[in-house]
């Protein structure tokens, strides 16, 4: 449940495996030809782990060929480290080119992108290594031998499998929507009246959502197996059983805070406990029970706010037994191997998680983005951080030379890992934050260790190296501190088997890791800067387009299956993008202030909001039958003014950034956009609608979208619109609790 697909375990488990195969391998080489052991061990252990580290991919025979492939880097970039060692100055530009090398590479492809990161470690590693260029042929086959070990493991052990992955997926999400419920139930407990208990349901809900697109993601991992007509139903009962619980977590949450009665709480948690402590095709007798006390109940029967909270726990019941009679027959019709075209789905996941800022990143500079003197310039993102690296680095060897010559590189290395895989200014001064943790936490326990266990206990020192490498790559996606304290914590016992360690020395590893991380942040606000404002405003922009693309996407609500396969996608193509608006977002430190922070505090919390709801408009869309014309022509009027007000706003987000609102050659002063609001034409269009069924879908829809409306006209004077006041405002409370009681006199008539 929080390693979804075991992404973090494989990770680790590859560490654990192949690590001490490709040490064993370099230590047996390096006996043979009496080289030192700590060189073989050190040489082996470099191929194994960067393979662990750079090549993940999605069949077993193309892990093998990105691993076999690295032996050529790994070859030319060691001999050029050894013969080069007597030309000092060729050697501090050739490592400032190797950096631009492995950065621009990325651009290019996998392929290309292993090649040049395996030519950057392995000249660093050459650079640890005081042997003669004699010695060469001995090191390249420790390569190869390494090489072989990992590729044999790793074939053998932890080879891709991206069915079992989407199995284990749908497992970890099954159970965050049992721990959803569970948190749901206590929040309406009369001894849960403290923050935590929502607090709680608060986080489970977050995490049940990522578990849901992570579950959406990786059906469109190539080998999943879930293909046509099976994928489909996936990824609709995903999306359905997400939204099920969910609404029974938000029912829940709202009675607890609105204060409702002990007695109100109490039938509505144990109707959610009977589905928890049998199953959840229990739902439909839990709701005919919750109903039936609910006739009898005077606090219900006396409140339409109550009434309307258990007629709604009780549709989502009944929803919750529909979801799981589906699981049992999808299961049973799921194939047993991942062979077949995948599925496409909006959610694009990046290292077993939802894609977070890259995407705004390479759209930002595709548009020529960046601020100051560079503001014309178009360059690719791996272009860009190369050319960053370069100067970073070009400025930093000459100061790390002058406070320790001989570890220089500790500071290339600062440079380095600042710059990779972060976006934003922000992104990098966390990563050096969290680098500087790591580093005195590491150090701290690497010191102790070394202390402890000295230099007469090698198998020691071997299980604690592999040991806290694998706890390292373990806690690597979860913070960057955790691979920092693994990494730092290996170097001791390296530099104290090779008689240069002191305790001083990790003080000095700091200081010249953060120089280098320093200045790598102050290169990137200088070189080719790309503002977080720039990025954020991007976000938003994209964020409401795919809301745009679902209001076009109701156009056809009720037209058949694919109008509700179109909307499910277009509703998690909006999931897609706020989750990018969340990373881009996410602040250095949270804090409350004024002007622009405070706007996008409150732009990410409306448009947070408005995905929701329109999940949940686009929730059991198959329902709903085919609209009269009429009302289609009325839904397509509401579509146009709410999109062509979204579309406003967009624009009016763009030009929100200094300088960006262009001034009129006539000098005439700039028109203010005007959002027109579309709640009339809904309040309209919801007034001629019966107690039927596709009348009461149709209704819940409406109300969808007046919600929207609401909170978009909120969000346009924050960017200088004017809101069209003469729209009327409905109150949606009591007619929602109307169609509500409609709905579930239909669904249960003999309650």
């Amino acid at each position: 449940m929080h390693d979804i697909g075991l992404v973090k375990m494989f990770a680790a488990g590859r560490v654990l495996f192949t690590l001490p195969a490709g040490m064993a391998a370099g230590y047996g080489v390096a006996l043979i030809f009496g080289l030192p052991a700590l060189v073989g061990i050190m040489l082996g252990a470099l191929p194994a782990f960067l393979s662990c580290f750079v090549v993940v991919d999605s069949t077993a025979s193309r892990v093998a060929a990105r691993s076999a492939a690295l032996y050529v880097p790994f070859a030319l970039a060691l001999f050029c480290s050894i013969a080069l060692r007597e030309f000092r100055v060729l050697e501090l530009v050739l490592i400032i080119l190797l950096l631009f090398i492995q950065f621009y590479a990325s651009r290019f492809g996998v392929w290309v992108g292993d090649f040049g990161a395996g030519l950057f470690a392995a000249y660093l590693v050459g650079l640890l290594l005081p042997l003669p260029l004699t010695s060469f042929p001995v090191l390249a086959l420790i390569f190869a031998v390494s090489l072989l070990a990992t590729v044999i493991v790793r074939s053998a052990i932890f080879h891709p499998n991206a069915y079992r992955s989407l199995m284990r997926s749908r497992r970890a999400f099954l159970a965050w929507g049992t721990r959803v419920l569970e948190a749901s139930a206590d929040v309406l407990d009369e001894s849960s009246r403290d923050k935590r208990a929502h607090v709680r349901l608060r986080r489970r809900r977050s995490q049940y959502h990522e578990a849901a697109l992570i579950a959406d993601g990786m059906l469109a991992v190539p080998g999943s197996g879930a293909t046509g007509e099976t994928a489909e139903r996936l990824h609709s009962l995903l999306f359905d059983t997400e939204q099920a619980i969910d609404g029974l977590a938000r029912v829940a949450h709202e009675l607890a805070s609105a204060g409702a009665p002990a007695e109100v709480r109490a039938g509505v948690a144990r109707a959610i406990r009977l589905v928890l402590e049998r199953s959840g095709g229990e739902g439909h007798a839990a709701a005919t029970r919750l109903l039936a006390w609910a006739d009898t109940s005077p606090e219900v029967v006396a409140d339409a706010r109550w009434a309307n909270a258990v007629h709604r726990t009780a549709i989502l019941l009944d929803d919750i037994a529909a979801t799981a009679d589906e699981w049992r027959s999808v299961r049973r019709s799921l194939p047993t191997s991942g062979e077949g075209v995948p599925f496409e789905s909006p959610v694009v996941l990046f290292m077993g998680r939802p894609a977070g800022a890259t995407p705004i990143l390479n759209a930002e500079l595709a548009d020529g983005g960046m601020s100051g003197p560079w503001r014309r310039l178009k360059v690719s993102p791996a272009l860009r951080t190369a050319i960053q690296a370069a100067v970073a680095v070009a400025i930093v060897e000459p100061i790390a030379l002058a406070l320790d010559g001989q570890r220089f590189y500790w500071g290339v290395i600062g440079v380095m890992v600042v710059l990779a895989g972060t976006n934003s200014i922000h992104d990098r001064v966390r990563k050096t934050v969290n680098r500087g943790i790591g580093t005195v936490i590491g150090g701290a326990i690497g010191i102790v260790l070394v202390h402890f266990v000295g230099v007469t206990h090698p198998w020691i020192t071997l299980v604690i190296v592999v040991v806290f490498l694998v706890a390292g790559m373990y806690g690597f996606t979860r913070s960057y501190a955790f691979w920092v304290i693994g990494l730092v914590v290996v170097l001791c016992q390296v530099y104290n088997y090779s008689g240069a360690f002191s305790d001083g020395l990790i003080v000095y590893r700091l200081v010249e890791n953060l120089l280098g991380a320093v200045i790598a942040v102050i290169v990137s606000a200088v070189i080719l800067p790309l503002a977080t404002g720039r990025m954020i405003r991007r976000a938003v922009i994209r964020q409401l387009a795919t809301v745009r693309r679902f209001l076009e996407a109701s156009r056809g609500m009720g037209s058949g299956p694919e109008s509700a396969a179109a909307l499910r996608r277009a509703s998690r193509a909006i999931d897609q993008a706020t989750y990018q608006l969340e990373s881009v977002m996410k602040p250095l430190v949270r804090f409350t202030s004024g002007g622009g922070s405070r706007r996008d505090d409150r732009t990410r919390t409306a448009l947070v909001g408005v995905a929701s709801t329109l999940r949940g408009a686009a929730y059991r869309g198959e329902r709903h039958r085919p609209l009269s014309d009429d009302r289609a022509t009325s839904l397509s009027e509401i579509v146009d003014v709410l999109g062509g007000s979204i579309s406003g706003l967009s624009e009016a987000v763009a030009a929100s950034g200094p300088g960006a609102r262009a001034t009129p050659a006539s000098g005439a002063p700039v028109p203010t956009p005007v959002w027109r609001s579309s709640a009339s034409l809904l309040t309209a269009l919801d007034e001629q609608l019966a107690d039927s069924g596709d009348d009461v879908l149709l209704s819940y829809r409406l109300h969808a979208l007046m919600r929207v409306d609401e909170a978009m006209a909120g969000l346009a004077p924050l960017y200088g619109m004017h809101v069209d006041a003469t729209a009327p405002r409905t109150d949606l409370v009591e007619r929602r609790a109307h169609i509500t009681a409609g709905h579930v006199r239909r669904r249960f008539p003999a309650a």
